[in-house]
C-alpha cells in the first residue's frame, strides 16, 4: 500500500463542482495533496457510470485548464468509496482563470497582491533550477535537428532555419517547454534532450556499464554510453542484452542458474527512470552493474527524501527531479509520467517468474538490483561486504506486505508458499488483477491462485473490496 505524506494538503467534496477546478489549483500551488470525493458505487460495491465518467474527465480537464497532470484513484476511507484526485505540486505558481489560489488550514483562498507577491517571492529569490539554466556556448544550429522536428512537430528534419517563421515557432515551443531561453539559447533541458552528445556542455551525462563476474572492485570490461539521453537509454538496454546478457556473453543466466532471463522492459524501464530523475549536477554517470547473478542500476538522484522504499513501492505521484525534461519526454510518448515506473518493472519480473527487483535510497543515491536466480539475493545478504551494493540487500527489503505476511504465517505455525508471496506481490502492485490473469501470468492453475487468496485472506493480510466481478483486493 501507498504511504501517505500527512503533511500534505487533503481537500474533501461531496461531488465534483464547479469550485473543484479552484480548489484543484490551491491544492497544487500548496505543494501538491489530494481532493477526495465520494463515489457512486451500490450496494455491492459496483461503481456506477457517473463515477466512471468523472476518472476520466476530471484528468483531462485538469490537465486541459491547468496543465498538470493528476492521477485518479478509488480508495476506502473509514468505510466507504471515495474518488481521490491526487494532485501534484506545481513547478511554480499557477492560476485558475487569472486568479490564484492557495489551499491552507482547510481553507481554499483567493490570494490578494501581498499574499500572491509572497507566494511569486520564493521562487524569485532562489537560484534558477539547473534543468532552465542556459548554456551559453550553444545555439540552435547546434541541437540535433531530427530530434528537434520531433519533438516540435515541425514538418522538415532538415533546411529548417531557411524559414524564419518555422525556427519561430520552433523556439517559441522550446521555450514555452523550459528547452530554450528567451534569447535562444538551449538549456541544461535542452541539451540533454536535444543535442547528440550532451556530455561536451554537461559532465558525466553518459552511462557506464561494467561487467564485475562474480566479484567487486574494478570491472573486468566495461562500456560508456553516449548520445542524446533517448540515445543512451535505446543503447545501454541494447548493450546490456546483446553483449552483457546474450547467449555469447559473459553472463548467462540460462545456462549458468536455470533460470529465466530478465525481463528486456523491466530493465528498459530502470535504465529510462534513471535517465530522466538523475541530478546532473552531480557530474556522475549512471552505473550499470552487471554480475553473474544480478544487474543494479544506480545514479545520483532519489525522490523526495521523506519517501521510504515503502512509499517508493506504493502508489504514489510522478515527483521528478528534472520536470521540465520529464514532461518533454511525457510528450515524446517515452514515458507516460504516472509515476507507474515502479510498479511496472515489479510486475514484469514477477511474470518472467523472477525474484522482484531490491530498491534502495540513499541519501542521494537511488539504486535497483535485478535478480538472476532466486538465490542471488540471500547470497548478497550474506556476504554484507559488496562495495558495489553498498549494503546488504534481503528479501524482506522487498516490501513491507511480504514481512507482514510471513509473521503472521508464523503465529499461526504455517508457511507460506512461493506462489503465495508472488500473488501478494503481484495484488500489492494492482489489487484489480484477477485470479486468470495471475494464473496465466506465473503459469500456474487459477485454482492454485484462488488457494492462495484463501490463506493470505484468512491470515488478514488481504480483503476483498466490492464484489467478486466489479471489487478489489486490498493488502492491510
Amino acid at each position: 500500500m501507498a504511504a501517505t505524506d500527512s503533511s500534505l494538503p487533503i481537500a474533501r467534496r461531496s461531488a465534483w463542482r464547479d469550485d473543484c477546478m479552484e480548489v484543484v489549483c490551491g491544492i497544487a500551488n500548496a505543494g501538491g495533496g489530494r481532493l477526495v470525493l465520494d463515489a457512486d458505487v451500490d450496494g455491492r460495491g459496483v461503481v456506477k457510470r457517473k463515477t466512471n465518467r468523472l476518472m476520466k474527465t476530471i484528468p483531462s480537464a485538469v490537465a486541459a485548464a491547468l496543465g498538470l497532470t493528476c492521477a485518479m484513484e478509488l480508495v476506502l476511507e473509514e468505510g466507504r468509496m471515495c474518488l481521490e484526485v491526487v494532485v501534484p505540486p506545481a513547478p511554480e505558481p499557477i492560476s485558475y482563470h487569472g486568479t490564484f489560489y492557495l489551499y491552507q488550514n482547510s481553507f481554499n483562498t483567493v490570494l490578494d497582491n501581498e499574499a500572491l507577491d509572497r507566494l511569486l517571492q520564493p521562487a524569485a529569490e532562489t537560484d534558477m533550477k539547473w534543468e532552465t539554466r542556459p548554456v551559453i556556448q550553444a545555439s540552435l544550429d547546434d541541437l540535433n535537428m531530427g530530434l528537434v522536428t520531433r519533438y516540435t512537430g515541425a514538418l522538415r528534419d532538415t533546411d529548417i532555419t531557411t524559414d524564419l517563421d518555422e525556427v519561430a515557432a520552433i523556439e517559441e515551443k522550446l521555450r514555452r517547454a523550459g528547452l530554450m531561453t528567451g534569447v535562444g539559447t538551449p538549456t541544461n533541458a535542452g541539451i540533454l534532450l536535444l543535442h547528440d552528445q550532451p556530455q561536451r556542455y554537461i559532465a558525466g551525462a553518459t552511462v557506464r556499464i561494467g561487467f564485475f563476474g562474480g566479484r567487486a572492485g574494478s570491472p573486468i570490461f566495461e562500456d560508456e554510453v553516449t548520445g542524446s539521453l533517448i540515445e543512451q537509454v535505446h543503447r545501454t538496454v541494447e548493450l546490456i542484452f546483446d553483449k552483457y546478457l546474450a547467449d555469447t556473453g559473459p553472463v548467462q543466466p540460462r545456462g549458468t542458474h536455470g533460470s529465466p532471463p530478465l525481463p528486456r522492459d523491466a530493465v528498459h524501464e530502470a535504465v529510462l527512470n534513471a535517465v530522466a530523475h538523475k541530478n546532473y549536477e552531480s557530474g556522475t554517470p549512471i552505473q550499470v552493474s552487471v554480475f553473474a547473478d544480478r544487474l543494479c542500476i544506480d545514479n545520483v538522484g532519489r525522490p523526495p527524501r521523506t519517501w521510504t522504499v515503502t512509499a517508493l513501492l506504493g502508489r504514489h505521484t510522478s515527483r521528478p527531479n528534472n520536470p521540465n525534461l520529464v514532461s518533454a519526454l511525457r510528450s515524446l510518448g517515452i514515458i507516460d509520467g504516472w509515476g507507474n515506473g515502479v510498479g511496472a518493472m515489479r510486475m514484469e519480473c514477477i511474470e518472467a517468474g523472477l525474484p522482484e527487483p531490491i530498491f534502495e535510497l540513499r541519501d542521494d543515491e537511488t539504486m535497483v538490483c535485478f535478480q538472476m536466480d532466486e538465490d542471488s539475493v540471500m547470497r548478497t545478504s550474506l556476504s554484507g561486504n559488496d562495495p558495489a551494493t553498498h549494503a546488504s540487500l534481503t528479501r524482506s527489503a522487498l516490501s513491507d506486505a511480504h514481512a507482514m505476511a510471513r509473521e503472521a504465517a508464523l503465529q499461526h505455525d504455517i508457511g507460506l508458499t512461493a506462489n503465495d508471496e508472488k500473488v501478494l506481490s503481484m495484488i500489492d502492485i494492482d489489487g484489480r488483477l484477477t485470479a486468470p490473469r495471475i494464473a496465466k501470468s506465473l503459469g500456474v492453475s487459477e485454482s492454485t491462485v484462488r488457494r492462495s487468496f484463501r490463506r493470505l485472506r484468512d491470515l488478514g493480510i488481504i480483503d476483498r473490496v466490492g464484489s467478486d466481478k466489479a471489487g478489489f483486493w486490498r493488502v492491510l
